[in-house]
């Protein structure tokens, strides 16, 4: 034997021997495998699998065979009908299916592969469920050990619109202990947000249901030039029998470059059946923006329930708010929601609430607003509120209303009504606004128009108060106004109009009648003169344009008309110059010069900001003055000549002044040249000065003996 065993001539018999069985068995294999998977039987096993369903089946009749690795089946381009059979379904490329061994000589050998290429279908939810769902419902012992699909075409049909999924990918492995892994991929193309996607899981099935314990998916892709990834954690629970899908423990988080947004969201449970979604709760959070001007904020859905025709939301809460370095802004919205395809969305709790306080500066609180109303909106082109609350602790009420009809340009009608409007806590930053006085979202494109009626009871703000404040906002990219602005002023009131232009730089236009005002405080806020004092009425028209108070003054044009009563010319004593003849710059007790009045009327034209008048009269118990001059409002300068009657004796001979300079401290001297006008002798001329003050003198003091 072991002599044999060492013969050359015994191993190569051996071998020839081996590769003769080889052959024969590989041609005994090849005969069987031609036999249990000829075109016939493959055919009858295919119809057989889908004849429940009422659908076809049809491939190219050159089916491939192969043993190796394991017994394998090649169809091309298979067609599976829709359950009427007259149009196709599924359309698949090629697909290759590998047996077990077994499949050879046994009718109940598993599938240990199936490899699906260039599949292209259409996925649709219609009103009884899937359109494919009689093909998943097949018995679970169909299930091939692995599955892989490549290169693949699906178009999801649903009833909120069609998606299209490109290049998809599936590849599931064998069953282990905790089910099968698996992983998904494919791109979803959308006109403005393209997303490649992939995910992986365990997936198993019990009692007719698939299961998913562990699923991540991630996403990612561009919005308009800016980039996009998404990835989410959940249970999934699929029951093909009622088209349920569950999602518990739902987690999300999305992260762009649009403004460094990130957002997370969580959910315990996700029910989708039969078109129905609704959520226990949803909690999200997001952050978005720079360390110059952040975002942040997060948003709570209680009870949610989601159908094609209605959505009823129990109550939800978004908070918000942003960070600057000068202040932070918070803003919270909260109530029920319903929405009905017939009737658009609604909310008949709704609140809001807002609040503002500065960082760099000690706290200032404002913009403190707690509203609650109803708001209605029928499409996203029209929308209405009504509400009530405070603002600023002050109550308050608010109507808006927004129409977006077809060619033509969107419309915002409201109506505001305050009881007290302080503007203190707001005046610093108006006083140092820098940059486009005209409201930049008014040139935008689709902006409204607006319209809003607006009462307010008391507008204060530092040394000016009006009250009884109504006034018709009206605003547009070309023109805001005030128009039939009427309102309590300086102890008065006041109509008219106030406008501005969107030009460059912008133009303002003023009208006003004032009626028992106090001049001065008119005055100083409107040009800053404040060298009349007394109650009166005053008839404005003015333009201008600026973007400053230095540049509007140079711009100023228009007319000013005032009758003041019962008041007082400051920084100039008549009285004591026509007892003295000398000018005193201080009063009695270093008061302010004064000349009280009884009347005063001026009709100044301003132009360039410059205020000619001509014929201005000031008239008291003793004095009848008349003035003509001018008043540059940027240099605050003024020039005047002023002629000083004596209101008992009418033919004294009056006294000519001349004031010049400074507003605040004029020059005031006798105009002598026209006082010794025709005189030649230096006696002649101090004669007529000392007969002047000396009449002067006996009308001011009528008992002097």
């Amino acid at each position: 034997m072991i002599r044999l065993l060492h013969s050359g001539k015994f191993w190569l018999k051996l071998a020839a021997f081996c590769i003769l069985a080889a052959i024969l068995a590989t041609i005994g294999l090849n005969v069987l495998l031609h036999h249990v998977f000829s075109t016939d039987q493959v055919r009858r096993h295919t119809e057989a699998f889908i004849r429940k369903t009422g659908r076809t089946i049809n491939f190219d009749r050159s089916v491939g065979r192969s043993l190796l690795p394991r017994p394998t089946l090649t169809l091309k381009n298979v067609v599976i009908s829709t359950p009427d059979g007259n149009h196709p379904a599924i359309l698949i490329r090629e697909t290759k299916i590998g047996f077990a061994w077994s499949a050879l000589w046994s009718d109940n050998a598993p599938i240990e592969k199936w490899v699906v290429s260039g599949a292209d279908t259409t996925l649709e939810q219609t009103p009884d469920g899937w359109n494919l769902q009689d093909l998943w419902q097949q018995p679970a012992g169909s299930t091939p050990n692995r599955l892989i699909i490549e290169s693949s075409r699906i178009d999801v049909r649903l009833p909120q619109g069609s998606y299209k999924i490109e290049n998809f990918g599936l590849n599931t492995q064998r069953p282990e202990a905790g089910g099968r892994p698996f992983k998904i991929n494919g791109t979803l193309q959308h006109d403005t947000l393209p997303l490649r996607w992939q995910g992986n899981g365990i997936w198993r099935t019990s009692g007719g249901n698939w299961e998913t314990p562990s699923f991540h998916l991630e996403a990612a892709g561009r919005l308009n030039d800016h980039t996009l990834t998404v990835s989410t954690d959940s249970a999934l629970l699929w029951q093909p029998q009622s088209s349920t899908l569950q999602a518990r423990n739902f987690n999300l988080r999305a992260d762009s470059s649009f403004h460094n947004l990130h957002l997370t969201a969580q959910s315990p449970l996700i029910t989708l059946r039969n078109n129905h979604l609704s959520l226990n709760a949803l909690s999200s959070a997001f952050t978005a923006g720079t360390s110059e001007s952040r975002w942040d904020g997060s948003l709570e859905l209680d009870k949610v329930s989601l159908r094609p025709s209605i959505a009823v939301l129990d109550n939800f809460k978004f908070n918000a708010g942003h960070k600057t370095e000068q202040q932070y802004t918070t803003f919270t919205l909260s109530g029920p929601a319903i929405w009905q395809r017939s009737k658009g969305a609604f909310s008949d709790g709704l609140r809001i609430n807002t609040h503002q306080d500065t960082l760099i500066k000690a706290p200032r609180p404002r913009f403190i607003s707690a509203f609650e109303g109803s708001f209605s909106m029928p499409d996203l082109n029209h929308w209405q509120g009504q509400f009530k609350g405070l603002f600023d602790r002050q109550p308050a009420a608010l109507t808006v209303r927004y129409a977006a009809e077809p060619e033509q340009q969107p419309r915002l009608e409201a109506g505001i009504a305050l009881s007290k409007l302080s503007l203190t806590p707001y005046w610093d930053d108006l006083q140092t606004h820098s940059g486009k006085a005209y409201p930049g979202f008014l040139s935008r494109s689709g902006a409204p128009t607006i319209e809003a009626q607006i009462k307010i009871d008391a507008i204060t703000l530092p040394g000016l108060q009006l009250d009884n404040v109504e006034t018709l906002l009206s605003a547009d990219k070309d023109h805001i106004a005030l128009s039939n602005f009427k309102a309590g002023l300086y102890g008065g009131k006041t109509e008219g109009g106030i406008s501005m232009a969107n030009t460059e730089p912008p133009s303002y236009h003023l009208q006003q009648n004032a009626q028992g005002v106090q001049v001065r405080r008119l005055l100083q806020d409107l040009l800053t003169v404040n060298s009349i004092s007394g109650t009166g009425d005053a008839v404005i028209d003015l333009t201008a344009r600026g973007q400053d108070r230095t540049s509007l003054t140079k711009t100023l044009k228009g007319t000013l008309t005032l009758n003041v009563s019962n008041g007082a010319w400051l920084g100039i004593d008549i009285d004591n110059i026509m007892q003295s003849g000398t000018i005193s710059r201080r009063g009695h007790n270093g008061e302010i010069p004064r000349t009280p009045f009884r009347r005063f009327s001026l009709t100044s034209t301003i132009d360039q900001g410059i205020s000619r008048h001509f014929n201005t009269e000031v008239t008291s118990d003793s004095l009848l003055i008349v003035s003509n001059g001018f008043t540059d409002l940027g240099k605050q300068e003024l020039s005047e000549e002023m002629l000083i009657r004596n209101a008992r004796n009418p033919k004294a001979k009056p006294i000519p002044l001349k004031i010049n300079g400074p507003i605040n401290n004029p020059s005031i001297t006798i105009d002598y040249s026209r006082l010794t006008n025709g005189l030649s002798t230096p006696a002649e001329k101090q004669k007529a000065l000392e007969n002047t003050l000396k009449e002067q003198w006996q009308w001011l003091n009528p008992n002097r003996e």
